[in-house]
């Protein structure tokens, strides 16, 4: 249905929001939660190759505790399986009231930081800009 779509609406981009959402509830058989999102994946990595589209699905992030250092660290919600089989990973976060873009991972460029704003117009890079308040 969507390959269809996508080719007759000459659609060029495709976003999945909130991945994570449909896989994290009431999913009590771990194995069929992992065979129906490999399935998921291997069609959305599919679409992409074969009708030239972008496909960004947005994941959610979530703390595990490290009880030997007393801290925490962040994971993919959906596990590193999920996480590897993107062909490339952008970590959007906020650092010292700015939001920051890590490329974490990809197949054609170093990891990097870029600073942006969300304006009226869409993303902006911005320099040295402190957070406005009246950002959400």
């Amino acid at each position: 249905m969507l390959p269809s779509y996508v080719e007759t609406h000459r659609v060029k981009l495709v976003v999945i929001d909130s991945i994570a959402f449909h896989f994290r509830q009431d999913f009590k058989d771990m194995a069929l939660r992992t065979t129906i999102l490999a399935k998921m994946t291997n069609r959305m990595m599919n679409l992409a190759t074969s009708k030239q589209v972008a496909v960004v699905t947005v994941n959610q992030v979530t703390v595990k505790p490290d009880h030997l250092s007393g801290g925490a660290r962040m994971l993919p919600a959906l596990g590193e399986s999920y996480a590897h089989a993107c062909t490339t990973r952008v970590i959007l976060s906020w650092e010292k009231n700015m939001r920051t873009a890590y490329l974490y991972k990809s197949p054609r460029l170093p990891p990097g930081r870029a600073k942006y704003a969300v304006t009226n117009g869409g993303l902006r890079d911005v320099r040295n800009q402190k957070r406005q308040a009246t950002d959400p």
